[in-house]
């Protein structure tokens, strides 16, 4: 299955111009990059929007893995580290999961 983390981060946090923006960036795909130590987890792809719009949120998380492995992933220390780290600077985000 595919597990999509859409974020939107609250104002003045991204901005993908931004060398904080870049290391926050770089960080989050360390966290993520991680989980594909995770059995089950088999890829994961980051990206961000393109089109700096207030009405756009700022990344979208992509993993693909089997469908037990949600919830080994979801209490994972990588995930408490995501959550942990980064979730104060989120306004908003969307789960998708999908075959």
């Amino acid at each position: 299955m595919k597990h999509l983390i859409i974020v939107k981060f609250k104002e003045n946090i991204w901005n993908r111009e931004d060398a904080a923006s870049r290391e926050m960036l770089a960080d989050i795909k360390k966290i993520f990059n991680r989980t594909k130590q995770i059995e089950g987890v088999h890829t994961v792809n980051i990206y961000e929007n393109v089109t700096p719009r207030p009405n756009r949120h700022d990344l979208m998380i992509e993993m693909e893995m089997d469908q037990e492995a949600l919830s080994v992933y979801d209490a994972s220390a990588d995930h408490q580290e995501w959550k942990a780290k980064y979730g104060k600077y989120i306004q908003t985000k969307t789960i998708f999961d999908y075959e």
